[in-house]
């Protein structure tokens, strides 16, 4: 059985329910091929503002012919730049080496930061960091350098990092650096504190302890300011200031303030243009605007393209239409090179939606620039699988555990992999660590259980696992099921008493209404052979 089969199987399963696709499955598969044929039948009427395209199964292919080659390349950097573009698209190709070097160059870690505070050398930790703002100034393999540190090592919301950054502030009182970490840290603490809900939604302690947080770091930003106006990190902490709690007036005056500064800044631009979003009081014409005269500064900073897909991506986002809609609209949206975190938004919803050729692309893409996103890798490695590519999706996915062994999701994706290359033992070697984890994960028992029936044919340790589901899920018919499945397929014995304890448990249920007419119907065909007449059990 191919991965597209199963992943029909796995539709049908969702659709028609787990003893559909238990009892008949050549019969789920006609009916599937059905459904899909007739839903592709019916009109869509899609907004003229959003345009259609679907990738191809070739192309997903041809994407991965390349894919291959660049992952057999150890150096991110390096794999990034010989990475594949989406097919179809028009990414320049100065904004993608530009974009490369600025998601990958080695950075300054928050561990290194606080190892030199609390040593006493912060004299060094403002040399290394002036280092790296002349090199953002005048490197273009440096582009952003030094707003890549602070994100990174500085946006922290956690309480934790405070102790560090006030001994910081204490021990170099005069540096510009210490002030803009502590007010960006300050800001993702208010944020933090403010959570993610709406200010109508918003409790009053939550938005007073936002308040608080942000007058710290509104004091602590603009003194960095005042210390060296060319610290690029301040003004984006200003400006996700002033659009978590101060208002357009004070945004309007950061960003005013932050391209006099330094005109040609990607992550000023960025952090302006998430202000400019209608759902913070702007609006798609002011996004536009504000990104075209990022993109006016690209011949200086090509990263300043990436911007220019920030409105037609949020427009998609946050369209009112149906969900193949939306994923036949990305692709036009990134037409031109857009940010990782876009890449990861389109890569998750296609995930969401089993767009298996639009996952490989965009989660593979998110990985291009974001390369230790363990949710894009375990997606990816499901795409993969769809693709047949289980072993590579497997040997990926044991990276992956190596360095986070308690990722349920990876292993639950591996054992998926494992399955699909008719790697039985590891697969239950997986399934088995996913029950250990969680005991009562009656979902990962159902998958070992199917992995057992319907694959390796082990009826003796399907039925095992389907007297576990029978007693500790007896509301859910799937445990019945699978021990109808088994005495049909192997056969074995007891068919009959299966199907009455079925009609009598479920038999009000309208799902359950053809499984329940076939089964007697296969009861009868066999009474001849005298097998359920036999002990149900070996």
């Amino acid at each position: 059985m191919t991965a597209l089969q199963r992943g029909l199987l796995i539709a049908a399963l969702i659709l028609l329910g787990l003893g559909e696709w238990i009892w008949n499955m050549h019969l789920v598969q006609s009916q599937v091929r059905q459904m899909v044929q007739a839903q592709a039948a019916k009109p869509h009427h899609r907004p003229s503002s959003l345009p259609a395209h679907t990738f191809t199964r070739e192309q997903g292919y041809a994407f991965i012919a390349a894919l291959k080659k660049a992952e057999a390349i150890a150096d991110p950097l390096q794999r990034c730049l010989a990475y594949p573009d989406p097919p179809d698209s028009h990414w320049s190709r100065d904004a993608v080496v530009a974009y490369c070097h600025y998601r990958l160059q080695p950075r300054l870690t928050f561990a290194e930061a606080q190892s030199l505070i609390q040593q006493g050398k912060a004299a060094e930790l403002d040399r290394r960091l002036a280092a790296a703002l002349h090199a953002q100034q005048t490197d273009p393999n440096s582009r952003g350098l030094l707003d890549r540190i602070y994100q990174d090592a500085f946006q922290n919301g956690s309480f934790e990092v405070r102790p560090i950054l006030d001994a910081w502030k204490r021990e170099a009182p005069d540096s510009a650096f210490a002030f803009a970490a502590s007010g960006t840290a300050y800001v993702s603490m208010a944020a933090e504190a403010r959570g993610e809900r709406y200010v109508q939604d918003t409790p009053d302690g939550q938005l007073q302890a936002m308040d608080k947080l942000l007058a710290q770091a509104d004091s602590d930003l603009r003194r960095a300011i005042a210390l060296n106006p060319k610290v690029t990190p301040s003004y984006a902490a200003l400006i996700h200031a002033g659009g978590l709690g101060y208002g357009r007036d004070y945004v309007d005056t950061a960003i005013h303030d932050a391209l006099a500064a330094v005109p040609d800044d990607y992550s000023t631009y960025s952090m302006a243009l998430w202000t400019r979003q209608p759902n913070w009081g702007g609006s798609y014409e002011a996004m536009d605007q504000l990104a075209a005269q990022a993109r006016a500064r690209a011949p200086n900073n090509p990263l300043m393209k990436v911007l220019s897909t920030e409105r037609p991506f949020q427009q998609v986002w946050r369209c009112d239409c149906s969900d193949a809609d939306e994923m036949a609209a990305y692709p036009h949206a990134v037409d031109e090179l857009t940010s990782s975190s876009n890449l990861l938004g389109i890569g998750r919803m296609a995930s969401k939606y089993r767009d298996q050729t639009m996952a490989l692309i965009y989660q593979s893409e998110a990985l291009r620039f974001t390369p230790g996103d363990e949710d894009a890798r375990v997606n990816r490695a499901f795409a993969l699988v769809d693709y047949d590519e289980s072993a590579w999706a497997a040997a990926d996915l044991s990276q992956l555990l190596a360095r986070s062994p308690g990722n349920a999701r990876a292993l639950d994706a591996r054992a998926n992999a494992y399955e699909m290359q008719g790697d039985y033992r590891r697969a239950e070697q997986d399934f088995r660590a996913l029950l250990a984890l969680n005991p009562g994960d009656m979902r990962t028992l159902s998958k070992l259980g199917d992995m057992f029936v319907n694959w390796e044919k082990n009826w003796d340790k399907g039925w095992a696992v389907a007297d576990q589901l029978i007693r500790e899920q007896p509301q859910n018919p799937y445990g019945l099921l699978l021990r109808a499945g088994i005495q049909e397929q192997q056969p074995r014995g007891g068919l009959n008493v299966t199907v009455d304890q079925l009609q009598t448990r479920f038999g009000k249920d309208p799902n359950m209404a053809k499984i329940l007419v076939r089964m007697r119907a296969a009861v009868a065909l066999r009474k001849h052979t005298g097998i359920d007449s036999k002990p149900a059990a070996p």
